[in-house]
């Protein structure tokens, strides 16, 4: 949780989803029929399953976020005949978490929570996937502790060692890296990214001189990072052969109120925790400031002011009016 980007699993409970990050996924287990009879024991009112051995305690997570749907192991049985388990890692601790449904695992970027949901210890952050659904993501450790997995007197030691990405980093912010045109060094505060998305060339359209895609059902206007900042050296570090082109593009998208922008780069790179107190001041058209990472020159790209100074919103407007008609 410590990266912005990260693999999640994502599984349904009452109706909802969320996502678990899947450096505490085990593995899964789903029993069927009279298997959830017979796999899942009681001891003392706490059900347990025996994998390979071990006895481990189970937690339902329709229970424990008091949503709808079954809380207990007589509605799993009865109701849906089928327990789908997640088993996961708390510190040296291992239990199962049993879900609705297991659905699948994909690369998700972490949003911190607002200032009104950070004492919830279930969550530690949230996402938005692909269609636009707000996804809240389960902190394995905060729920371990709140179910009892791990003794309450173990409480402090345990998120006292245990980062949490929702305490801000003084002084420091998230930017997400990437190459711009001939390998150079970009990046863009990780606040301003809404999506990271790929389409294929093949998927482009044009309307007028701009570059469009359809998108969730709109027209997602693209606008071509090379065409934004001038090349920094005289000569190319890495020219690309006449007549060759990537299959795909990558796309950083942006939102605002009620228009988007994609930004197409060369190549999405990794996210960086850099200073800000090292962050120098830049006279290059769309960018905020530069600094040194990953021991190169890169520009910190201001998404706001390039589409204001595109006239995004016009664009935006104009090229669903044309739809329209």
């Amino acid at each position: 949780m410590t990266l912005a980007i990260m693999p999640a699993l994502v599984v349904t409970a009452g109706g909802n989803r969320y996502a678990i990050p899947q450096v505490s996924v085990l593995e899964l287990v789903r029993l069927e029929g009279n298997e959830v009879d017979h796999s899942i024991e009681k001891i003392q009112n706490a059900s347990v399953f025996r994998l390979r051995g071990d006895l481990l305690p189970l937690i339902w997570l329709n229970a424990e976020l008091k949503a709808a749907g079954g809380n207990s192991i007589t509605q799993v049985n009865e109701e849906h005949e089928v327990a789908n388990i997640v088993f996961l890692q708390a510190g040296d601790r291992k239990f199962g978490l049993v879900v609705d449904e297991v659905n699948d695992t994909q690369e998700i970027v972490v949003k911190p929570l607002g200032r009104q949901l950070r004492g919830i210890r279930t969550f530690a952050g949230a996402t938005i996937m692909g269609n636009g659904e707000v996804v809240l993501i389960l902190d394995v450790l905060g729920m371990a502790l709140h179910s009892h997995v791990i003794p309450a007197l173990r409480d402090e030691n345990a998120i006292t060692n245990n980062f949490s990405p929702q305490e801000p980093v003084l002084e420091r912010q998230s930017l997400l890296l990437f190459a711009g045109p001939d390998d150079t060094r970009m990046a863009v505060p990780l606040s301003q990214v809404m999506r990271l998305e790929e389409f294929l060339r093949s998927s482009l359209e044009r309307t007028g001189d701009r570059e469009v895609v359809q998108y969730r059902g709109e027209i997602l206007p693209l606008v071509n990072i090379s065409t934004l900042l001038p090349e920094r050296r005289l000569r190319p570090r890495n020219p690309v052969p006449e007549g060759e082109t990537n299959k795909t593009i990558q796309v950083i998208v942006y939102s605002k109120e009620s228009y988007s922008v994609g930004l197409v780069v060369e190549r999405i790179i990794d996210t960086v925790e850099y200073s800000t107190v090292d962050l120098r001041a830049t006279s290059c058209k769309g960018a905020s400031a530069s600094a040194v990472i990953q021991g190169r020159v890169t520009d910190i790209l201001d998404l706001g002011l390039i589409c204001s100074s595109l006239e995004s919103v016009a664009i935006h407007r104009q090229v669903n009016e044309k739809v329209k008609v």
